[in-house]
């Protein structure tokens, strides 16, 4: 059996792949600074092939989570995890992609 070739769609920014993961059940984001590549991945319950939002990067954030206000919208970065009542907390992952990306 061959595996599923994973369904890649490209989102216009960090902020867009920030706004997709804070509605995954897990809110985390891998960052290549190398390649400054973003992505995270969806594994649909129907599907054999996983789902990457990603989008390249101008700059790396160095912050170690981004902040997403459900709310107002508003998108923040930090180093710390947030305990507003409205904000999701994206964890930011420094990864090396590898040959995930052509």
């Amino acid at each position: 059996m061959s595996e599923a070739e994973p369904l890649r769609i490209e989102v216009l920014g960090i902020e867009e792949l920030i706004r997709v993961a804070s509605t995954l059940h897990v809110s985390m984001i891998n960052v290549d600074e190398e390649r400054k590549i973003a992505f995270t991945f969806l594994m649909p319950i129907a599907s054999l092939a996983p789902v990457i939002y990603f989008t390249r990067l101008d700059k790396v954030p160095r912050e170690k989570f981004a902040h997403f206000n459900r709310i107002t919208g508003r998108i923040r970065f930090s180093d710390e995890i947030s305990a507003e009542p409205n904000e999701v907390s994206v964890l930011l992952i420094k990864v090396k992609t590898g040959g995930l990306f052509p």
